[in-house]
């Protein structure tokens, strides 16, 4: 009997699957958190989840307190990507819009998924985004609004397929468009969001084991000064985030990536929860220059 293609194509597959070098993750462990035959969901899901979840009692809530009319502060705007406010992710979050407002700057987070921002890029808008053409949709002049209002644009997502989630990217590529973040000239592209930065806080399952940017790995083998492994992804990601900061014509003020969080069901949970918050500040106190 004549086998179909797709049938001819799988089995090939299973034969060359032994050959295929495992990504990182494969190989890490980080996931393999529960058998869940069937799809079962576990009563104490946050204790067996790969996705970092922060329990109840040491949860943040923080309120941004807002940008004003006030010239002499200045704003940070969060644009966040992570539908679970339980998470490592919005923990971190919270943890820099609180550190920013008691160092007196304004805040403002836009939570991408509350909002229930569209971060698809349609027919009717593509040349708009592309080229500029027309007015800006409606939610994107709003964003556009709030985004010439800010000094600092921070992206937090978590780390899901070693780039922004699709909400995150779908903002950058709809509110970011041509005639509001760059435009053509006789020299070629330029950035219009002069004299703004941005700076990216993700969370990650595991890219190495580290804590911060490039040179923050833990070493895995004598004379390392960090995790080659860490220091390959963290640089991909300066690349990605200076190539889109000067497309903007922004500055890129770095990264803050976690790739070692407390496990869900660690004793001393709290303790490292709070090394992360303080690594956090430290690393936005060099970044930004906060006194």
């Amino acid at each position: 009997m004549r086998k179909s293609v797709c049938a001819l194509v799988c089995a090939a597959a299973a034969l060359a699957a032994p050959a295929l070098q495992a990504a990182p993750e494969a190989v890490s462990g980080a996931t393999v958190k529960a058998n869940l035959q069937g799809g079962a969901m576990p009563e104490n899901v946050d204790a067996v989840t790969s996705a970092s979840v922060v329990p109840e009692t040491l949860r943040q809530k923080v309120v941004p307190n807002g940008f004003t009319r006030d010239g002499n502060a200045k704003r940070v705007l969060f644009v966040v990507g992570d539908p679970r406010h339980e998470s490592v992710e919005w923990d971190l979050v919270n943890t820099a819009a609180k550190h920013f407002m008691d160092k007196g700057l304004e805040v403002e987070i836009r939570d991408l998924y509350k909002i229930g921002f569209n971060p698809v890029l349609p027919l009717e808008s593509f040349f708009h985004a592309k080229d500029g053409f027309g007015p800006a949709p409606k939610d994107v002049a709003v964003e556009q609004l709030i985004v010439s209002a800010a000094d600092y644009i921070v992206f937090c997502y978590p780390n899901w397929h070693d780039s922004p989630n699709a909400i995150t990217k779908g903002y950058m590529e709809r509110v970011f468009s041509k005639q509001f973040a760059y435009r053509d000239t006789e020299k070629g592209l330029e950035g219009l969001l002069k004299d703004k930065g941005i700076f990216v806080i993700m969370n990650a399952g595991w890219v190495g084991m580290g804590r911060g940017s490039v040179g923050d790995g833990i070493p895995q083998k004598a004379g390392e000064k960090s995790n080659p492994i860490w220091d390959s992804y963290m640089t991909a990601y300066k690349t990605v985030w200076d190539d889109t900061a000067g497309f903007w014509g922004v500055k890129n003020l770095g990264q803050f990536v976690n790739d070692r969080t407390p496990g869900n069901l660690d004793a001393d949970y709290a303790e490292k929860l709070q090394k992360l918050r303080n690594d956090l500040k430290a690393s936005l106190d060099r970044n930004f220059h906060l006194k």
